[in-house]
């Protein structure tokens, strides 16, 4: 069997994703969308660094989701998140998986362009002035687009060479709309520092001013009358409730014996699961009530004597206690804040190995407890052959890994939203088997969430 190279794989991913932006143009076109890609487009389809900031008219704004979601469209992809970031403001997310690895395209929408819940360009005014770039794609007007990159460098208080490069050559292609841009922006009397700044690519200006910047542009004047904007404020409230009742992380728990391949398929999630997600977080067996680095490997798990009934059962409340403590301090508000979260390991783990964690025998109570813990979005319980789990694992015997590997079994039957995930061939097809799930079920979870706001 032939093993496929990282470079291959990274050269699929790019042309993946290059495939993927084209038919995303192309859905547009034939759908009569008019759109323009509003900043870093320079490098497009070939290179795709980043978020594809795109506007469309107010009216297209409510067909996005839907067309996404129509798998024909992108032919591969699936729509597995939607971030509603601001009222006229969508992040979507689009994966495609590619053997091990995921190919990810993410069209932040728009439309009027509103920071902070204020509005600075009208959809109307940026379609309006549009053109189309050899490549086929549209872009607004060389005026249009340093309007928006100037207020979103500045108003996100972050202003680096490249963008810095990008406005000056935004300026020079056309001095005067710049210009005219700037004088509706800032002071009069500041018009000359702020161009010669940038043409001069004077990073520490720009860093020294970011303060006085951004209050000019606070006191700009506003582009909306006050009863639209009281109307964007009342729904920008509703959005934000519908975020934390709706929350757009995932908490992910991943259960098996020694020598199931836990700890590698947990880096290669995290390592291709972050751009779906704004934050990872990885907790071992339980929250240890917010405590970082807490809770380790163990050697040898099975070589101490169990615990008494009365000291299991005062583990068995330590543990309650932990799940709910994390889970409405940490794990709920990060969900909220679309984090992914993964445990190695979970409390189930003590119905199938209660002597790893010293557990008296027939202690029955564990079945009880753990009803009452918070329980994961998904669970992936990894299985391999016992004559494997061995020979990665010393420390067990056959007859025990056996044991073991019929007990998660049994398991991964018994949980909702569970996923058995085999380990025993290759790395590679164990990370196919892993990412698999997950892709599906973010992508039913988005389907759902859309159709409830619909």
């Amino acid at each position: 069997m032939s093993v496929v190279t990282e470079p291959k794989k990274t050269q699929a991913v790019l042309a993946t994703r290059k495939q993927m932006f084209n038919d995303f143009c192309k859905t547009l076109e034939n759908q009569g969308l008019r759109y323009v890609i509003l900043s870093g487009y320079q490098g497009y389809p070939n290179t795709i660094d980043s978020d594809v900031d795109f506007m469309v008219s107010d009216a297209d704004f409510s067909r996005l989701s839907s067309l996404f979601l129509n798998p024909q469209n992108i032919p591969g992809a699936r729509l597995i998140q939607v971030l509603q970031h601001e009222t006229s403001a969508s992040y979507y997310i689009l994966a495609n998986q590619v053997g091990d690895r995921i190919a990810y395209l993410h069209p932040d929408a728009a439309a009027s362009y509103r920071r902070q819940g204020r509005l600075w360009l009208r959809s109307e005014f940026v379609l309006s002035s549009r053109r189309q770039t050899p490549a086929g794609f549209w872009v607004p007007a060389a005026a249009v687009e340093f309007e928006y990159y100037f207020v979103k460098r500045i108003d996100k208080r972050l202003v680096e060479l490249r963008h810095l490069e990008r406005l000056a050559a935004l300026l020079q292609e056309d001095p005067v709309g710049c210009r005219i841009v700037l004088t509706r922006l800032i002071p009069a009397e500041k018009l000359e520092v702020i161009s010669k700044a940038i043409a001069g690519l004077d990073l520490a200006w720009f860093a020294n001013q970011r303060n006085e910047l951004q209050a000019m542009l606070a006191s700009s004047l506003t582009r909306e009358s006050t009863f639209d904007r009281l109307t964007n404020h009342v729904s920008e409230l509703f959005r934000r409730i519908r975020r934390v009742l709706q929350p757009t992380g995932l908490v992910i728990a991943i259960l098996g014996p020694d020598g199931s391949g836990k700890t590698t398929v947990i880096e290669h999630l995290e390592r291709e699961l972050a751009p779906a997600f704004r934050k990872v977080k990885r907790f071992h067996l339980r929250p240890h009530f917010g405590q970082q680095g807490v809770g380790g490997m163990v050697t040898d798990p099975h070589a101490s004597p169990p615990r008494s009934w009365l000291a299991s059962f005062a583990k068995m409340i330590l543990f309650t206690l932990d799940y709910w403590s994390g889970y409405l301090r940490i794990i709920y508000p990060a969900k909220t804040r679309s984090t992914l979260i993964i445990f190695d390991r979970h409390f189930y783990d003590m119905l199938v190995d209660p002597k790893r964690y010293r557990l008296p025998e027939g202690f029955w109570l564990a079945k009880l407890f753990v009803k009452l813990v918070p329980k994961p979005d998904i669970w992936l319980v990894l299985d391999a052959p016992a004559a494997l789990l061995v020979s990665r694992k010393g420390e067990l015997d056959l007859a025990s890994a056996e044991m073991l590997t019929s007990r998660y079994r049994s398991l991964a039957k018994s949980l909702p939203n569970a996923h058995l995930v085999n380990t025993g061939g290759s790395l590679e097809q164990t990370y196919c088997n892993a990412i698999s799930p997950i892709l599906t079920a973010l992508a039913k979870r988005t389907a759902i969430l859309l159709r409830q706001r619909a």
